[in-house]
C-alpha cells in the first residue's frame, strides 16, 4: 500500500509539472507571434501571412493591434480578426532569410562549376590530343 500511495503522489508531481510545461511553451508562443506581429507594424506595407490553427492561411495587412488578437484586412476589403493563440505559424511576404541565403549560395556554387568547366576545358584545349 505504501509503494502505491508513492507512486501516485509521483505520477500526480510529474504530471503537474508536465502540464506547467504545456502552458508555459503555450504562452512563449503567444508572445512571440504577438511581437512579431507589434514588429511588422500596421498599415498596408505591413504584409503577412498567417497560418492558423484550424489549417486556413489568411494573407493580407495588419490592420489593428490589439491586447489579445490583430486584425488582417484581406484583398478583398475584409477584415479578420485573429487571437494570437489561434496563429500556429506567421510570415510576412515572399522569401524567408534561410531561402535567399540557399538561393545565394546555389547560385555562387553554380557560378564556380562553370568557371572551372571553362578552365577545365581550356586546359585540355592547350594540351592538344
Amino acid at each position: 500500500m505504501k509503494y502505491v500511495c508513492v507512486l501516485v503522489i509521483n505520477f500526480i508531481i510529474f504530471n503537474s509539472v508536465a502540464f506547467a510545461a504545456q502552458i508555459t511553451e503555450g504562452t512563449s508562443h503567444i508572445v512571440k507571434v504577438k511581437d512579431q506581429v507589434r514588429k511588422r507594424g500596421i498599415g498596408e506595407k505591413s504584409r503577412v501571412k498567417a497560418n492558423l490553427a484550424n489549417g486556413t492561411e489568411v494573407k493580407g495587412y495588419v490592420s489593428k493591434i490589439e491586447e489579445t488578437s490583430f486584425d488582417v484586412t484581406e484583398k478583398t476589403g475584409h477584415t479578420v480578426t485573429i487571437a494570437y493563440a489561434d496563429v500556429r505559424n506567421i510570415r510576412g511576404p515572399g522569401l524567408s532569410k534561410g531561402a535567399k541565403i540557399g538561393i545565394g549560395v546555389g547560385v555562387a556554387v553554380g557560378g564556380l562549376a562553370i568557371i572551372v568547366a571553362i578552365l577545365y576545358a581550356h586546359t585540355v584545349a592547350k594540351l592538344g590530343p
